[in-house]
């Protein structure tokens, strides 16, 4: 018999035991800091960009030159010189004066905007006309505009992307402290389980779990040991348990969660460490497991492949995310809808129900996606799930609900 946790009481008990855990640091390169989480802030050490740089193809000037130009009444600014892109002007641009400076190039000193080259016309004797007026830092981009020194560029627990690896290498930063890859192990039990590349025989089913959970896992940017299929044997489990702890920070074991004679993940779990909790009232999901064993979280999740994934992502996946060092996308990504059909509910429990995104009357609404728990082909159909309260009969059609997006 399971004594049961409400889920705020489960989630209070993972995060009160392995909250303050987080995975050492290390130095890596940029590239290699991709999808990686940031484990040090990082502080502008110069200015960017680090000169007056033009925007655009076309001429340095004095704003105030140019103030009530036009086609019939031209600027007649003496011409100064040219820029070369990527060097810096040997020469200052005084009033009356103009100097022709490229996309992306240093504006000389005493400019203070640009002309457009189309804006301007060459008269062949040592001046140019600007047709078009500019106000002050018109199509120029000054120093320090995009950041100042000592400024703090990223925040530690930033999980790094692409822009900003752009950022760091616009800042001179060609290595950064993450945090290791939290390493968590996958193990998949039951007597009547065969690999992915295994035809099934009489009443075998593939090992689903542990290449869903190992997906789940490499998403959040895990370093994964799935250990594969274990059968229902106590020995054979506590050691694949053993060794897995050895090299993990984390572990899952799927299947084996309830309370049958073959259950073995509780028994193994209660021999080696301390078991925080067994049941959680959700539906699906209620055999969950939660031990400490060595300092380290084992959670037992149950062998339905849907129940297992609502359970991974209710109540392992805030706790990866935390332990990975991430606290910027520690939050789940949420949507409020309004629901298209009325969904009944009334287990005494916590109802998960996968719902998909639908069009209806011109709005978008969510409606249930119905699956058994050991059934899978509707996850493909699924953009996210509900929560519905222990002591909730159901949702009626137009009320609004929050979808946990997955």
């Amino acid at each position: 018999m399971l004594t049961v946790k409400t889920s705020t009481e489960a989630e209070k008990i993972i995060f009160d035991t392995f909250g303050g855990i987080t995975v050492p640091t290390e130095e890596v390169s940029l590239l290699s800091s991709v999808g990686r989480v940031l484990a040090e802030d990082i502080l502008a050490n110069e200015d960017v960009p680090g000169f007056n740089r033009s925007t655009v193809d076309g001429f340095a000037v004095k704003a105030s030159d140019t103030f009530g130009c036009s086609d019939s009444i031209p600027a007649i600014l003496d011409f100064k010189g040219e820029v070369l892109m990527g060097e810096s002007p040997t020469f200052a641009i005084d009033k009356d004066e103009c100097a022709y400076v490229p996309t992306g190039g240093e504006l000389p000193a005493g400019a203070d905007a640009m002309v457009m080259l189309e804006f301007s016309e060459d008269y062949g004797d040592g001046t140019r006309a600007m047709l078009k007026p500019s106000a002050p830092g018109q199509h120029v981009t000054f120093r320090g505009d995009d950041v100042k020194v000592g400024q703090t560029v990223l925040k530690s627990g930033s999980r790094l992307s692409a822009r900003h690896v752009a950022a760091l290498a616009s800042l001179g930063y060609s290595k950064v402290k993450v945090y290791k890859k939290l390493v968590v192990s996958v193990i998949s039990t039951g007597d009547e389980l065969i690999d992915v590349t295994e035809n099934p025989v009489g009443a075998q089913i593939r090992d689903i779990n542990s290449y869903e959970l190992c997906g789940a896992l490499l998403e959040l940017g895990c370093e994964i040991n799935r250990v594969g299929i274990v059968i229902d044997e106590l020995p054979l489990l506590e050691k694949a348990v053993t060794d897995a702890l050895e090299k993990s920070d984390m572990l899952i074991v799927s299947g084996g969660s309830s309370v049958g004679v073959k259950d073995a993940t509780f028994k193994v779990y209660d021999k080696l460490g301390n078991v925080l909790f067994h049941g959680i009232a959700i539906k699906p999901g209620k055999p969950t497991i939660l031990a400490n064993i060595d300092g380290k979280p084992c959670f037992g999740l149950p062998g339905h492949p849907l129940a297992a994934f609502y359970v991974f992502n209710l109540f392992v996946k805030p706790l990866v995310i935390k332990m990975s060092g991430d606290l910027g996308t520690s939050k789940s990504l949420k949507k409020t809808l309004p629901v298209a059909l009325s969904i009944p509910s009334n287990h005494g429990r916590e109802e998960c129900m996968g719902v998909r995104f639908v069009i209806k009357d011109g709005k978008e609404m969510v409606e249930p996606v119905y699956a058994k728990s050991g059934l899978v082909s509707n996850l493909s159909m699924i953009d996210g799930f509900i929560r519905i309260g222990r002591d909730c009969e159901g949702v009626s059609q137009g009320d609004e609900v929050e979808v946990e997006l997955f």
